[in-house]
């Protein structure tokens, strides 16, 4: 099920801990005006939903493949929750303007981060990487099923509660709720999905 609304309001009416947390937040780090308001609120979001997951339990939050990106969805959950593993989802050709010598910027990092002493997980022969055309909705790209399938799959829990306070298109829910999750995520974008 995904809430139309805005995360920082309806995350306070959770009344219960997520299993897993799986989201893909935007990545605007930086810049003036209304990308200050986007990391402030990106910050926040992951920070509150940090607090609210299960002892033992993952959170996955895709960034983008600099180390800025990466460094910033760490320092935003410092002292909750502790970066684990880093996976990537590879693009086969870049679809960014921003390159710098030797990369184009084709790639995605999902980090995983665990609340406590993380609880054991089957063992699976999942790989630390996937590669994969994001599909393209007009001018936007959209996660990929089988992305969103690779990343929540050796994390699910079963009957659990699975959030993505950035829901988008409801990828990562639909995922979750395809392992046999129960789903929850918030949305502004009313042209969001329903998972």
């Amino acid at each position: 099920m995904i809430l139309k609304g805005h995360a920082l309001d309806l995350i306070e009416q959770l009344d219960r801990s997520p299993d897993l947390i799986a989201t893909d937040p935007p990545y605007a780090f930086g810049g003036t005006g209304d990308e200050h308001a986007i990391s402030a609120t990106v910050a926040t979001v992951l920070r509150e939903s940090a607090r609210r997951l299960a002892k033992g339990r993952w959170m996955l939050v895709m960034c983008a493949s600099s180390y800025r990106s990466q460094a910033y969805m760490v320092e935003a959950v410092r002292g909750i929750i502790e970066p684990v593993r880093v996976a990537t989802w590879c693009k086969p050709k870049a679809r960014t303007k921003v390159q710098t010598t030797g990369w184009a910027w084709a790639s995605v990092s999902v980090i995983a981060f665990k609340k406590g002493k993380a609880l054991e997980l089957e063992s699976a022969p999942y790989l630390d990487h996937i590669t994969a055309e994001p599909v393209m909705n007009g001018r936007r790209a959209e996660l990929p099923a089988e992305v969103a399938q690779w990343m929540v799959a050796p994390f699910l829990v079963p009957g659990g509660l699975c959030l993505d306070p950035f829901a988008g298109s409801g990828k990562l829910l639909s995922a979750a709720q395809a392992g046999g999750m129960e789903t929850l995520g918030y949305e502004l974008n009313p042209l969001a999905e329903a998972a």
